[in-house]
């Protein structure tokens, strides 16, 4: 949101990537949307119902930006997630852990709808690529 140009405002946004196709992976993201740093932040997961089912949680930090043309707006977000872990807050600084989620999402502007292509990290360590899967917005208790 601008004020006197200005970027101001902070929004939460559940969105539902893929998900259209039985069997196919579902990622849920819930994000915190902060517009005067361009930055997101939340959490997000990926499930699936058939064998090898997937149950896969990730902490997502990233930016966004506009994507502007003479016709059109679209906002890039461009995010990467780490697993989630539980650490003793006195217990130092922790260990080093690789990323586990990827994710390039197109949006419209109005921020309710795109498409993303995402990887993720399966528990035996190998990456998996959607492409063109559909972006939804949904109500924040979906997560």
């Amino acid at each position: 949101m601008k004020n006197d140009g200005k970027m101001v405002g902070l929004f939460i946004a559940t969105y539902e990537i893929g998900g259209n196709m039985p069997g196919a992976p579902l990622c849920k993201l819930h994000l915190t949307v902060n517009t005067p740093s361009e930055s997101v932040h939340g959490v997000g997961k990926i499930t699936q119902a058939i064998n090898p089912p997937l149950d896969i949680s990730t902490k997502v930090d990233g930016t966004f930006s506009y994507m502007c043309t003479m016709s059109n707006c679209t906002i890039l977000v461009v995010a990467t997630g780490y697993p989630i872990v539980k650490w003793p807050s006195s217990a130092g600084v922790g260990p080093v852990i690789p990323p586990n989620f990827d994710l390039r999402m197109v949006l419209e502007d109005d921020w309710k709808s795109g498409t993303a292509n995402y990887k993720y990290m399966d528990a035996d360590g190998n990456w998996h690529s959607i492409e063109n899967a559909p972006v939804k917005l949904v109500d924040a208790d979906t997560l």
